[in-house]
């Protein structure tokens, strides 16, 4: 798998382009999801569309009030595979 697409428990810092900010989240299954606002379920409309998506992609993700706003993929900072860790 290269380094740069991302995939299942893969951790990822976006950015908005509207104002720069930044946030990081990590792709995870359903049963890994807790309280905290860092994960993403791979079951959610945008956690499915992050699968296979690389760095410097940009995506339409769903903002408070029904407004979209673009999200680009600045880095993967955590990929399974590229850490040599193929099971979880």
């Amino acid at each position: 798998m290269p380094p740069n697409i991302i995939t299942m428990n893969s951790t990822v810092k976006f950015c908005l382009e509207s104002s720069a900010e930044q946030f990081t989240l990590t792709l995870v299954y359903p049963k890994d999801m807790d309280s905290s606002s860092s994960k993403i379920s791979i079951l959610a409309p945008v956690g499915s569309a992050l699968i296979g998506l690389s760095v410097g992609d940009v995506i339409e993700w769903p903002g408070p009030g029904a407004h979209v706003v673009r999200v680009r993929i600045d880095e993967i900072v955590y990929q399974p595979e590229r850490s040599g860790e193929y099971h979880r």
